[in-house]
């Protein structure tokens, strides 16, 4: 994987971690009520694989953040120097 690349997994998984973990969400009702595998769950929390945008939509909703929300919070975990546009 690029290293950029894997920056951007490993901060998805910061933001979704950050957010799940400050509003007290158990793993199992977060997967479990919102139809999300947890093999996919899991993935993307370590940054192992790719991050759909199908997934990340369902993880955002069950946590109650709109993808607006979710993108901005990204935004900050990543920093100004970060470029999308280089992956």
């Amino acid at each position: 994987m690029q290293d950029k690349t894997q920056k951007l997994y490993e901060a998805v998984s910061v933001v979704l971690c950050k957010i799940k973990n400050k509003k007290g969400i158990k793993y199992t009702s977060l997967c479990y009520e919102n139809d999300i595998p947890t093999s996919t769950y899991d993935d993307i929390i370590n940054a192992k694989n790719k991050a759909t945008f199908v997934n990340i939509a369902k993880i955002t909703k069950a946590l109650g953040l709109t993808f607006e929300e979710f993108g901005k919070l990204l935004d900050e975990e990543l920093g100004k120097e970060f470029n999308f546009i280089d992956l």
